[in-house]
Parts: C-alpha cells; structure tokens; sequence
C-alpha cells in the first residue's frame, strides 16, 4: 500500500537536485505535489514533467525560503488548492568551502539563511497547520557533512549540524502530537547542487562513485511512505562499499 498516495507532499528545492527527484517520485505514487524554489524555467520543467505522473498535478510557486512572508504564503496557497499538508522534505540548500581564515561573513550568512533560517521557518508554517491535524510529517534533508565534520566545511557543516539539531528538538517538541520529524544524512551527490563546483569541471571529483539523486530520492519517498504509525527520525544514505 502506498500511504502517499493522495496525500499532499511539498518539497522545497523542488524544481532541481534531490527535490526535483523527489517531486517526481512522490507524483509517481499518486500524491499532491507542491514545490518551492527560485529559478522560474526549472519550475515549470518539473511542473511539467510531475503533471505526466501520476499525480496528473504540481503546485509549483517560485519562493524564497528565507523570507517569513513567502514561506507563509506558501503553505497557505497550498493548503488552498489541496484542502491540507500531510508532508514536508526540506530539500532546499547551498554551499560554501573554504578555509576559515578565506570565508566572507556574506557566504557564511548565504548559507544559514537558505540551510538554517529558511528550514526552521518551513517547519514553523508547516507546524502550524499539521498540529490542529494531529498528523503530518517533516523530513528535513542534512548531510554527512552534518554527521562528521568535513575539512573546510565549517560554514556548510555548521549549518547541517543545525538541521540535525532542528530535527532532534522538533521530534520531542512535535512527536507526541503525532507529527513524525526525520532527518535524513546523504553522502555526496552527483546532481545540480554542484553544477558550479570548479572540482567537477575540473574533473576532479569522479561522479561515478557518488550517490545519484534519484537512489537518495527513493530513500526519502520510502520513508515519507511509511503508515503514519511507525517514526524513523534518523536515516543516514550512503554509497554501498564507501
């Protein structure tokens, strides 16, 4: 039986990456899709290509996480269109390396604002319409990189490491009204959130030994599928043999 089908899912970072994978995979299922990002063509592409499963529909709304009023408005329309919100994967990200000594006080705080502020705020507007429910389910996307540190990640591992902190408050604070909150810890990805990393142009990553966006996506769309019952708040996805 698949729980999601029916059910409403919005997906932050929906229009790319993981989030694109996701969207997909739920409309596949059967569920409302909902998506969140910034960038207006890849939007539609994905409005698009969720509307041929499936689902038959995809809410796309191009939306800036970091600002309180959007993110509202946000969950507003889509509880509008949808009648309700059942889950929620904080997809949404960016990234900085660098040494310490060598990271603008402009990268650090481009990161926390989309990886930290614009998660919690995603969680706020969704837990303010799961708890007269009683029922829902945030997923909140991390990273290895928040489960070990990473050398010259401190920015991007810091903000991580708050996503994780964010996961284990939320699921005391919401679990015991039936509102599950998972996190979950992919390793490196070979998607479009490095389309910019001069390490791949370069060719010094090798993509084949990194984790593909539709196999982590499957991992998530397993998880939001559970029956509503059973609460899994951790879930680290890793290639198998590193």
């Amino acid at each position: 039986m698949n729980w999601l089908t029916g059910r409403v899912i919005l997906i932050t970072g929906g229009a790319s990456g993981l989030g694109r994978e996701i969207a997909l995979q739920s409309g596949a299922l059967g569920a409302k899709v909902a998506i969140l990002d910034t960038h207006p063509q890849r939007l539609e592409d994905t409005k698009a290509d969720v509307s041929k499963t499936e689902a038959g529909d995809c809410l796309a709304m191009r939306v800036d996480i970091t600002d309180e009023e959007q993110v509202a408005g946000a969950i507003r329309e889509t509880v509008s269109k949808y009648g309700q919100l059942d889950t929620v994967v904080n997809s949404a990200g960016v990234y900085w390396k660098g040494p310490i000594v060598d990271t603008p006080m402009k990268e650090f705080d481009r990161v926390y604002n989309v990886n930290v502020r614009g998660l919690y705020l995603v969680c706020r507007e969704a837990a303010k319409v799961m708890l007269p429910r009683k029922s829902g389910h945030i997923i909140n996307i991390s990273s290895i990189a928040g489960e070990r540190g990473i050398l010259e990640e401190s920015v991007y591992s810091s903000s991580k490491w708050a996503v994780r902190g964010i996961g284990a408050c939320l699921a005391l604070e919401l679990g015991p009204e039936n509102i599950r909150v998972s996190t979950v810890y992919p390793g490196g990805m070979d998607t479009t959130f490095w389309e910019n990393d001069p390490r791949r142009s370069s060719g010094q990553w090798n993509p084949s030994r990194m984790l593909q966006g539709k196999d982590v996506a499957t991992a998530v769309v397993n998880l939001a599928n559970l029956p509503e019952q059973v609460a899994i708040k951790d879930v680290l996805v890793y290639r198998a043999g590193t």
